[in-house]
């Protein structure tokens, strides 16, 4: 039965709909609903089918805010309810109880509930042909149209995103007219500008694409003064290199070295090498030699050459194990990024590392995928990043040989020396032309040895030259150019008379930029953040970038960002080392004001549910706060810049800028949190904690206390919990914060039912109860009621259960909320609790309500639980189907994240076969 559900098996076939015009359908006829207040009291039941409405709320909803006097309204409401009844007839779903009034319908009848079943499943086209036409069109409710009908229509557009995602791998031309229809509708809404640029792209209309990318930018700039974001900016890149990856295929090599030479002995030994290993993971240690002096060029350079050989994608990433700015990366944290490139959704990956690895190497088992993993600093850092099966070629450079690798894994080193003379003119001819090559040899000779045969040299030398000077001036300047400590038998430090020559002829404000860019911690920066950094106009620094990148002294990189090879970075450190120090000051104050309050946006969309924090002080002017609108943009942001933060909390730490440490540390938990980076999340909210103490803030320590319990929940180390726990407490009752007091109470109470100490857990929110009459936050209030009566529930009181959590539910309604962990907990129990009484119906509604916000938070961990619960629901009820694609979607994060668990999943699926 797919379309519809029996009521009962001697009843007739209903559906109800409300994607579109409201309608009613018995056996496929028409049902006749009253206009009017009938339509406006079904419509808004069935949007929270299962779920029963209170007559208040219903009232409001039905005489849009204004009600007759007295008890008229619940009267004529009282009839309207009667008449709707008559006019369904067999079709009736309206129940009646002490709270209100509830349409009880099976997910099969509501096109709804059926949408969001099928775009849960991936597949959005089957969901998005339920839609009919405007939602509720024949329903004439203000109410109803502002508060209800918005959140349908961003579910609708967002199915439709994700539809034509899926179809831009295959028959673009039919897209690109619908998408011209989609960006007018809905000028706003970058992804769909994204996708018709890359629409085009895959349609041979590159000139078409990059006018789109024009268009928007421009607007954009004028609606929101706001420059394109993440999506908007891949496409660009990717129309820009003609390369549009296949649908899930990871594309991730950087553009090779434009003018590259010489390498042929290089290049044919790793040809030879993959010749004579087929079959096998072919490890290139080391493709090693000093800073420099090429091994990322030839590397690239083959891994282009190769590429098509390897029809599952390119996997890339810039270990940094020498730059003496930033932390090398953590190889787990690169196995989590590489399983998000290859389509792993983010709530399947699991947070052990033993368990990461693991998914990791399955992930490239099955494939035949290329990774270069570039900058190494040691074998630990390549080691876990070394792939399952056996069609996989891993490229590796690093400064050192990696011995381990090449002893035990059967690693090939290739070494890399300086570029001998011939090549290294050849390098100069490819970048200048010949005829001033020739003209000038003595010039052409004296530059190659000051740049000791290093193409990073050889590479800023010919862009100088590039802008028409002599060679033999170029040849005379560099010469001058004495450094201390310069010394022509280490090339490395030879560099940097070549690199500050190099930036005495950028014009001032581009030289200034890369000076400041010297503070910055790497590995990589935004335009918004450079711009912090220089107290400059966006426009202007995009400018300077653009100077700095033809100059070969800044590199593009993904997503729009900027980066500097390991020794630029240095060489920009030293000399920002040497700038004033109030010059230095204020600079790292505006970066340090981006990150803060840009994260801090961040933070209030992952969270949503009005922080209460001291007010932060004003961002330092020429400061650039980037808009973060919701919570898919919150963690597009975080991960974009994930290791930069990191790096700039080490730079708060190290000036001793406590009174914003706290702070930004307690902006980064929920997403090192969510995103299971839980030895991250402990370091930080650890030195966090310790700046609130220095700082004297007991605020500050009261929620990085408490964050840290939370932490160690999620590692499951319940002594430390208990102890962070512990202390947030104490300082909550110095504070007199009633509101944090009662937070930690539900900590507590959550660590009790994580050992199954229920009657403990209660026994803490039945002493923290009356403090909750003091709160003034109705989400506080609503929030601890949820979290008693889940304890209630815990401890076999199923009434008071029922009666706390319908009490907080009245309040989310009450501030519209649409969702957060602790409103999902209240509909949990809801749910577990209507299980326990066999009231299947009223089960499965507010188990549903969980889960959607629960999807919307990324609590995955929870989700999977809740998942499992709506599927024993369905089993019970008979809806095998219904349960085990609810069951197939849990078990992937059970096998991720509970694998101790997982086999109890496991086997529910098998009693459905």
């Amino acid at each position: 039965m797919s379309q519809a559900a029996h009521l009962d098996s001697s009843s007739v076939i209903v559906e109800y709909r409300v994607l579109g015009p409201l309608e009613v359908l018995a056996d496929g006829e028409p049902v006749a609903v009253p206009a009017g207040r009938g339509r406006v009291l079904l419509a808004t039941l069935l949007l929270r089918a299962n779920e029963f409405v209170p007559v208040d709320e219903l009232v409001d909803r039905v005489w849009d805010g204004e009600p007759p006097a007295g008890d008229r309204a619940y009267k004529t409401l009282q009839m309207t309810v009667s008449r709707l009844r008559q006019a369904l007839g067999e079709a009736n779903c309206l129940q009646t109880s002490s709270r209100g009034y509830s349409a009880a319908v099976s997910p099969e009848q509501l096109d709804l509930t059926r949408f969001r079943a099928l775009t849960a499943r991936g597949d959005h086209r089957a969901a998005l042909e339920l839609w009919r036409g405007p939602v509720l069109a024949n329903v004439a409710s203000e109410s109803l149209h502002r508060d209800d009908v918005p959140l349908l229509v961003e579910e609708h557009v967002v199915a439709l995103e994700r539809r034509i995602d899926q179809d831009l791998g295959r028959d673009t031309d039919v897209l690109v007219p619908e998408l011209r229809r989609l960006v007018n509708q809905y000028p706003l809404r970058e992804t769909f500008w994204a996708q018709l640029m890359l629409a085009l792209h895959r349609s041979n209309q590159q000139a078409e694409a990059l006018a789109v990318y024009q268009e928007v930018r421009d607007h954009l700039a004028d609606e929101l003064g706001v420059d394109p974001g993440p999506r908007l900016r891949e496409a660009h890149e990717l129309v820009l290199s003609g390369e549009v990856p296949a649908v899930s295929v990871p594309r991730q090599l950087p553009a090779g070295v434009p003018h590259f030479v010489g390498r042929e002995h290089e290049l044919s030994r790793l040809t030879e090498m993959l010749a004579i290993r087929p079959g096998a993971p072919v490890l290139i240690s080391a493709i090693n030699g000093i800073g420099g002096v090429g091994k990322t060029a030839l590397a690239l350079q083959w891994a282009h050459q190769v590429a098509d050989r390897f029809p599952d994608g390119q996997l890339y990433v810039d270990l940094r194990g020498f730059d003496t700015r930033a932390e090398p990366l953590d190889p787990f944290t690169v196995a989590r990024d590489f399983l998000l490139a290859l389509g792993v959704a983010a709530k399947d990956v699991p947070a052990s590392e033993e368990a990461l690895t693991a998914a990791y190497r399955s992930a490239l088992a099955q494939r035949q995928v290329l990774l270069v993993l570039d900058n190494a600093r040691d074998v630990e850092q390549v080691r876990p990043l070394l792939p399952g099966g056996s069609a996989n070629l891993v490229l590796i450079t690093s400064r050192n040989h990696l011995r381990g690798l090449v002893a035990r894994e059967g690693a090939q080193p290739v070494a890399l020396d300086v570029l001998g003379e011939q090549a290294a003119v050849h390098l100069l001819t490819e970048r200048i032309g010949a005829a001033q090559v020739v003209a000038e040899p003595d010039a052409v000779s004296r530059l190659i040895e000051r740049c000791a045969g290093l193409p990073l040299a050889l590479g800023i030398v010919a862009a100088r030259a590039a802008c028409g000077d002599s060679l033999a001036v170029l040849a005379d300047e560099l010469e001058q150019e004495r450094l201390d400590g310069f010394d022509i038998d280490d090339p490395t430090t030879g560099l940097r008379a070549v690199f500050s020559w190099s930036l005495r002829a950028a014009s001032e404000q581009a030289a200034n930029v890369f000076l400041l860019l010297g503070l910055h911690p790497g590995p990589d920066f935004s335009v918004a953040a450079a711009a912090s950094l220089a107290g400059l106009p966006v426009g202007q620094v995009r400018r300077a970038l653009g100077e700095l990148v033809a100059s070969s002294l800044v590199h593009t990189g993904a997503n729009g960002r900027f980066g500097l090879h390991d020794l630029l970075r240095e060489f920009a450190a030293d000399c920002a080392a040497e700038l004033p120090e109030e010059q230095r000051s204020a600079a790292r104050q505006r970066m340090f004001d981006h990150y803060l309050h840009t994260t801090w946006s961040a933070c209030r969309n992952v969270e949503g549910n009005g922080i209460r924090w001291p007010g932060l002080p004003r961002p330092a002017e020429f400061a650039v706060v980037e808009p973060v609108a919701n919570v898919e943009a919150a963690f597009d942001w975080y991960d974009a810049e994930h290791h930069v933060l990191l790096g700039v909390f080490r730079q708060m730490e190290e000036t001793g800028a406590d009174d914003v440490l706290w702070t930004f540390a307690y902006s980064v938990h929920m997403y090192l949190l969510r995103r299971r980076h839980l030895d991250e999340a402990v370091d930080v909210e650890t030195r966090g904690l310790a700046a609130a103490r220095r700082d004297g803030s007991v605020f500050g320590q009261s929620r990085l206390n408490r964050s840290l319990a939370a932490v160690h929940l999620a590692k499951r180390d319940f002594a430390q919990a208990e102890s962070y726990l512990a202390e947030a407490l104490r300082c909550d009752e110095e504070l007199d914060d009633v509101g944090g007091q009662l937070n930690d109470a539900r900590g507590l109470a959550y660590m009790c039912e994580l050992q199954g100490r229920a009657v403990d857990g209660l026994a803490i929110l039945h002493r923290a109860h009356p403090l909750s009459e003091r709160l003034e936050s109705k989400f506080e209030k609503a929030s601890f009621l949820a979290s008693y009566g889940r304890a209630n529930h815990l401890a076999g009181e199923s009434e008071r259960a029922i009666e706390l959590c319908l009490e907080a539910h009245a309040l989310y309604v009450e501030l519209a909320h649409t969702g957060s962990i602790a409103a999902s907990t209240a509909y949990e129990t809801l749910g577990d609790v209507y299980v326990k009484l066999g009231r299947y119906a009223e089960a499965a509604g507010h188990l549903k309500t969980s889960i959607r916000m629960l999807r919307h938070t990324r609590d995955t961990y929870t989700l999977a639980a809740v998942l499992v619960r709506l599927a024993k629901v369905h089993m019970a009820t008979g809806e095998r189907e219904t349960a085990r694609d609810l069951l197939g979607e849990a078990l992937v994060s059970y096998e991720k994240q509970r694998p101790e668990e997982a086999d109890e999943v496991r086997g529910l699926l098998s009693s459905l076969d």
